[in-house]
């Protein structure tokens, strides 16, 4: 990786050089929209509360559900990035299944989302290949982006497509 003098580069120079390394630039050959949400995470945890086991069911997938295990933060953060990637698709909640698109998380932590039905169907309308996601919570708040990629060709498409019980 380059490194930046921060104090003789305008930001400007540094952003791109930080752009020109990432692993963005690596895989993304344009980027069709960003998509940005916040959560209020007590409001979630009292929804959630209200709502029990039929609003969980309708909102997350069973490995998203278990993966949080109940902590209201992590539902919180899943949900916003959920969001997130619906306006990269132009959708609100009303317009797809919110199982469509599952917030995982790899090995070390790094969230991916994966799409199936109406939500990876969109996402070949759009032509985008790849979504790059990050989330985070913080006292009281859930915030996360999506970056939505086009691809070189439509055979290049890294949109995941599977049902939820893993087929």
């Amino acid at each position: 990786m380059r490194s930046v003098d921060a104090a003789a580069t305008p930001p400007s120079a540094a952003l791109a050089s930080a752009l020109e390394t990432s692993a963005l630039n690596q895989d993304c050959r344009d980027i069709v929209c960003v998509g940005v949400d916040v959560v209020a995470v007590p409001r979630l945890s009292r929804l959630v509360s209200e709502g029990g086991p039929a609003f969980l069911d309708r909102g997350w997938t069973s490995d998203e559900c278990a993966e949080a295990n109940g902590d209201p933060e992590r539902l919180a953060t899943r949900w916003a990035t959920k969001e997130a990637v619906m306006k990269c698709l132009g959708l609100g909640i009303s317009d797809l299944d919110l199982r469509d698109i599952e917030i995982v998380s790899s090995e070390s932590g790094a969230p991916s989302a994966v799409l199936r039905g109406s939500a990876a169907e969109r996402a070949r309308w759009l032509g985008i290949s790849k979504f790059h996601v990050s989330a985070s919570h913080e006292s009281g708040w859930a915030a996360a982006i999506a970056v939505a990629c086009a691809g070189t060709e439509l055979e290049d498409l890294e949109v995941s497509v599977q049902r939820e019980d893993g087929s």
